[in-house]
């Protein structure tokens, strides 16, 4: 029995309740509305709760400081919307337990409700039916239900309604109901706290394995003779020895910038987390011991990386970019799903491009934005399931004014840096895109990843089926006959000028070619044409302008 919650127990409860969650990550990446092989759900909730307890792990703190640096760190490792929700979750909780040395039952409920209150408001246009739902159900319920006798019957009343409301989550959301299947991001809020309530049980989880590969440095391109060009990439938490109201975030920072560049720092409670690129490291351990003492550091040796770079193929950086390109009054941002897409939309004028075959962090987005070196910043995050994230780190970085677009997929990014206008400044840009966006009528063709019924569609493994704003226009057994009666459909509805066959990786250029043929075949005065995306999710995505 656990009357209340203090450091080292709330380090073992989170621990558990990340196992748990990781040993199901296949099950909620398989919970897809569309079988489509792009279940990212579980990977992301579970990568964002695994870089929050990597800060915590084996520390010896308070349960208010333990909170604070657990959710602080997921939200910059936050992944995806279900990753971005449930590390503003854990922000809401730690604000509660800010000051608290131990919880109890009282302190852990308000500590939920808040997390719950957070978790809305990450979200600009909260949506029944999805795991906000079964938090704020779950998270009721302990309420309506206090007083509660100790921690174990606050998880426990939590985790009952929290069941009770994921089954519930297909009446609030039809597309579930289609489907046929539970949400994925509640799903993952019920495994979690299943793997609490075995914690307060005394039941042991059994890690999963996992393959760790350290990334190889061949140190021997760096010797006596190496110029120093780049200095070194440095990052670290500062424990602050002097009163928080003594300090100031903002003249330390600026002391900061004289020092070195791409400085970004937060300040959290009584410490300061900061990132900073120098030459010398000297001056900067002895700005910071001015304060306080650092408890955490990571040096980089940004020389070594870079000629480490030049050995490998210019197309496996996970940052493409170049500091000797001419500027624009902004720089523009976008991400790549493989490092052919990344240097195409490098090479059509985005100035940093993110490699990244699941959707990116928030510290990958900050990254991003040092790397651009620019107070303007225009965000192509070229997924629904980014866009979230590249919001919350634009809300992080305060060197920049920083525009996150609502660009779902690379065809979007594709079409609106083919007209980009870099000329008129970061507002007119990000009107034009948005226009761009706007217009654009896409679907999509998939090979189904297993066999679905949706609505009173069925489709099976291996199926190709058409796909557009969520809704299933077509199903067959080959691409080319799919492809062609969606093509015709939407063209038999509305006037386009121009039609883009983006084929993946899976679709022959002479499959592509002879769909083009067919499609200027129908009769219609359009321009057709075609680009090569190495995309392996869908098989081809045809956009209409």
């Amino acid at each position: 029995m656990l009357n209340k919650i203090e450091g080292s127990s709330y380090i073992d409860l989170l621990c558990s309740g990340i196992k748990n969650l990781d040993r199901h990550r296949s099950v909620l990446n398989d919970l897809n509305v569309f079988p489509v092989p792009d279940g990212d759900t579980g990977t992301n909730m579970v990568m964002t709760l695994k870089y929050g307890y990597e800060s915590i792990k084996n520390q010896n703190a308070s349960l208010a400081e333990i909170s604070k640096r657990f959710s602080s760190a997921a939200v910059y490792g936050a992944r995806g919307n279900s990753g971005v929700i449930v590390s503003q979750f854990f922000k809401g909780i730690s604000e509660v337990l800010e000051g608290v040395e131990e919880a109890d039952s009282q302190v852990f409920s308000q500590a939920l409700d808040n997390g719950c209150k957070y978790a809305y408001a990450s979200v600009a246009n909260p949506v029944e039916g999805t795991m906000l739902t079964v938090i704020k159900d779950a998270s009721t319920a302990v309420i309506e239900s206090l007083p509660l006798k100790d921690i174990q019957e606050v998880v426990d009343t939590f985790l009952l309604k929290a069941r009770t409301s994921l089954e519930n989550t297909p009446e609030l959301l039809p597309i579930l109901k289609k489907a046929g299947v539970v949400d994925s991001g509640g799903s993952g809020i019920v495994y979690f706290f299943e793997g609490v309530q075995k914690y307060l049980k005394g039941e042991a989880i059994e890690e999963k394995e996992e393959e760790t590969v350290s990334e190889y440095i061949d140190l021997s391109r760096f010797n006596k003779d190496t110029v120093f060009e780049y200095g070194y990439c440095v990052e670290g938490l500062l424990q602050l020895k002097i009163e928080t109201e003594e300090f100031n975030i903002s003249s330390f920072t600026s002391a900061l910038t004289q020092i070195g560049e791409s400085v970004v720092t937060s300040l959290e409670g009584d410490k300061v987390k900061l990132h900073v690129h120098v030459k010398a490291l000297a001056p900067l351990m002895e700005q910071c011991q001015k304060y306080g003492e650092l408890l955490t550091v990571k040096i980089d040796n940004m020389t070594v990386q870079n000629l480490q770079r030049d050995g490998e193929s210019k197309e496996e950086q996970r940052f493409l970019y170049d500091k000797q390109r001419d500027s624009a009054d902004f720089s523009v941002i976008a991400v790549a799903s493989n490092s052919k897409m990344q240097k195409m939309l490098f090479e059509m004028g985005a100035d940093v491009v993110i490699l990244s075959e699941i959707a990116p962090s928030s510290q990958d987005f900050l990254d991003a934005f040092n790397y651009a070196s620019s107070d303007k910043i225009l965000v192509f995050p070229n997924s629904s399931n980014s866009i979230l994230s590249a919001k919350q780190a634009s809300k992080l970085y305060k060197d920049a004014k920083v525009v996150v677009l609502n660009s779902r997929s690379l065809a979007e990014c594709y079409a609106s840096l083919s007209v980009m206008d870099y000329e008129g400044g970061l507002e007119c840009a990000a009107e034009m895109s948005n226009q761009t966006i706007s217009d654009i009528y896409q679907l999509s063709i998939y090979r189904a990843a297993r066999d679905r019924t949706f609505g009173r569609k069925r489709i099976l493994q291996n199926d190709f089926f058409a796909l557009s704003n969520n809704q299933i226009l077509d199903v067959g057994i080959t691409l080319e006959d799919v492809t062609l009666r969606a093509v015709k459909g939407a063209l038999e509805k509305s006037e386009y000028c121009v039609l883009t066959l983006f084929y993946g990786k899976s679709t022959a250029p002479e499959t592509v070619e002879w769909l083009k043929e067919k499609i200027m075949g129908f009769g219609y005065e359009i321009e057709v044409a075609t680009v090569s995306t190495f995309e392996t999710i869908y098989d081809l995505t045809v956009t209409f302008e």
